[in-house]
């Protein structure tokens, strides 16, 4: 993969409903603070407990969230696919994970910087609420999904 999107590839990325709020201009500030990464089944994105320096947003594959104390997994609580975000910890203090996602199947992602996208919501208020509002969303369902699994 290359290591920056091309020109060409910000209307695919609008397909997705986490940009698909945002016009060409923040598209293209989004893809400047990204790479392309990809993931072999096992491998981790990101571990708890790690400083988080980047939120991962999935391009295509399969990753498991997994919470731990210590070197205990308490839960695999998400399954996250096409579309999905993870490591959302990096977006505000105090930046770290707190679980780990590994990929299942190999899985390629766009890998956002934290630091730009901080800066990035300081200059453009209409940009952080669209993603931050998608970001909200899916950490909610994650919530729901381990109060849901501890009432079973």
């Amino acid at each position: 993969m290359s290591d920056y999107l091309l020109a060409s590839d910000y209307a695919s990325l609008a397909d997705y409903p986490l940009f698909s709020e945002l016009s060409t201009e923040q598209l293209q500030k989004i893809l400047y603070i990204c790479t392309e990464k990809s993931f072999l089944p096992g491998a981790e994105l990101h571990k708890a407990g790690d400083v988080a320096e980047n939120v991962f947003f999935i391009l295509n594959g399969t990753v498991e969230e997994e919470l731990h104390v210590g070197d205990v997994i308490l839960s695999t609580y998400k399954t996250l696919s096409d579309g999905d975000v993870t490591g959302c910890s990096a977006i505000l203090p105090p930046v770290e994970h707190t679980c780990t996602a590994r990929a299942i199947t190999e899985t390629n992602v766009l890998s956002i910087d934290a630091e730009g996208l901080r800066k990035l919501f300081d200059e453009d208020c209409t940009l952080a609420r669209s993603l931050l509002l998608q970001v909200i969303s899916a950490l909610h369902q994650r919530i729901r999904t381990l109060e849901l699994g501890q009432n079973a």
